[in-house]
């Protein structure tokens, strides 16, 4: 654990990544989720998740931004929980509740 001189913050970005995950769409499609790699904002972090939408015209991308707090990552670590099941309990109970007719789902803070 590498800590920084600025309020305690952790240098190192989360290395769990969804990407692979399967999740289900509110009409019950399935989603393919990809992620980049988490990167420092503010008081945590973020990524940026594709996922998979089926269409008429074939597949379509969906974007989403995870936002990770410290805090909540210190409390997912004092837990022993495993981050990447947690987040994608989260997303997909996200993607189920979202309208998917723009390509932008907007941000996802998980808890």
């Amino acid at each position: 654990m590498i800590w920084t001189d600025e309020a305690g913050l952790r240098r190192d970005e989360p290395t769990w990544m969804l990407t692979g995950q399967m999740l289900l769409w509110q009409d019950g499609s399935p989603g393919h989720v990809g992620q980049g790699p988490f990167e420092r904002n503010g008081n945590g972090w973020e990524a940026l998740v594709r996922i998979s939408r089926s269409a008429r015209g074939g597949s379509r991308w969906m974007t989403v931004r995870l936002r990770l707090d410290r805090s909540v990552r210190e409390q997912w670590d004092n837990d022993g929980a495993n981050p990447r099941q947690r987040a994608a309990a989260q997303l997909e109970a996200f993607v189920r509740l979202r309208e998917w007719h723009t390509n932008d789902l907007g941000v996802l803070y998980l808890k």
